[in-house]
């Protein structure tokens, strides 16, 4: 029984490796001889060279006025975007004259617009996770509601672990309705795919922020444990959160930018298998394979989530029981506004497919007409979100023959 399932799970991370050339890359009318407000790339998809040339415009409005606190942030943000979209290797830098390290507009920050709001906000964030908090939280009193600003105290607070904070800002965040409401709703239905006190391993901003704001402006699955890996790598939240959970140390030392995904996937794998408590865990789907790779025999499709086991479990219940009565789906079929963050909801709908499939499998076998007509029209409308014609024909296919296991998305 083991095999086929085996085959499946092969399938899904073949798909998840090649996923990128399936989505468009970004509005092809990207305007490069304009500088235009720059937003984080985790929110809204552009090109990498978008980005290097809107630094490049961006650098050449600061010249003009380097008093102007809207021409610095931007041109910051600009740079942040580039090397987040260059895999944050510090050799991004090398593309153009105008591009440079955060750290390094700090310090021509603190020379032209020191004791402002964007001084005090560039500085107090350039570091990520392990970010200046006291000058973050000035930044957050002077102007609390500038957007970005949450997020970055939300990772703060998230460091620190201030609960208190964490929610106090979430709650603020979710009144500007600043997130996507499909992101959303995509983290809604993965909360109610986890059993109940859960820790879930994520990796990406797109499948963790949502995650928190629902828990603390909504109350929603309060009981589960969010953990972004990427915070693993602070080491003062590595220490408690391991010591919480009885996972033993890990020392990674001083880590360089460009080690990041050495050391993503070497905090997965210390702490999957040093996992002991009786809580389940979970990895989301939207997870890179390579973090968990050795690993995948003993990760489980259920709802949006991989629930981790050594023992086999049977995932057929409980992924009806989600189809059936819980997972909200109506996003998916219809969408009524612009929604900036779009390519990247159609890129995470995808993980939709292995439940899917599952039930298409036993409703087929059932002939029950009303559950596999609710199958195709949900199925139908998220492989639409596959551009290329062909590619999107291929994946519908293979999907509507019960005797192939499905294709499903890589990254």
């Amino acid at each position: 029984m083991k095999k086929p399932f085996l085959l499946l799970l092969f399938l899904w991370l073949l798909f998840l490796w090649f996923i990128h050339p399936v989505f468009s890359q970004g509005d092809n009318q990207e305007n490069v001889n304009t500088p235009e407000k720059q937003i984080s790339f985790a929110r809204e998809k552009k090109t990498h060279t978008y980005y290097v040339k809107q630094a490049e415009l961006w650098w050449g409005e600061v010249q003009k006025d380097k008093k102007s606190e809207t021409s610095w942030f931007n041109y910051y943000r600009a740079c942040r975007n580039a090397q987040g979209t260059a895999d944050w290797k510090e050799e991004f830098v090398q593309e153009s004259s105008a591009l440079k390290l955060g750290v390094d507009i700090v310090k021509l920050m603190k020379t032209h617009i020191p004791d402002t709001f964007t001084y005090y906000f560039v500085a107090g964030s350039t570091g990520g996770v392990a970010s200046d908090g006291d000058l973050l939280l000035k930044a957050y009193r002077l102007n609390p509601d500038f957007e970005g600003i949450q997020a970055t105290v939300v990772t703060h607070a998230t460091t620190t672990l201030n609960d208190g904070l964490r929610k106090e800002v979430n709650e603020r965040w979710f009144k500007r309705n600043e997130l996507s409401p499909n992101l959303m709703a995509y983290a809604y239905n993965v909360l109610l795919s986890l059993e109940p006190g859960a820790i879930l391993l994520t990796e990406n901003d797109n499948d963790t922020y949502p995650l928190w704001m629902l828990q603390d402006a909504k109350n929603i699955r309060t009981d589960v444990s969010v953990i972004n890996i990427d915070f693993l790598l602070d080491e003062n939240f590595r220490e408690k959160t391991f010591q919480k959970l009885r996972i033993k140390p890990l020392g990674l030392g001083e880590i360089h930018v460009n080690d990041y995904s050495k050391n993503w996937e070497k905090v997965v794998h210390h702490f999957v298998t040093g996992y002991k408590t009786d809580k389940p865990l979970y990895l989301s789907m939207s997870m890179a394979p390579a973090r968990y790779e050795g690993l995948a025999a003993d990760m489980f499709a259920t709802g949006l989530a991989w629930r981790y086991s050594k023992q086999k479990i049977s995932t057929l219940a409980s992924n009806q029981e989600l189809f059936n009565n819980q997972l909200f789906f109506d996003y998916i079929k219809n969408n009524f506004s612009y929604d900036v963050s779009e390519e990247f909801v159609e890129e995470l709908n995808l993980n939709y497919l292995p439940l899917l499939k599952e039930c298409f499998v036993y409703y087929k076998s059932m002939n029950d007409a009303s559950k596999l007509n609710k199958i195709n029209k949900i199925t139908t409308s998220i492989l639409e979100g596959i551009e290329d014609k062909q590619v999107r024909e291929k994946y519908t296919n293979s999907f509507f023959k019960p005797d192939l296991p499905v294709q499903n998305k890589p990254r």
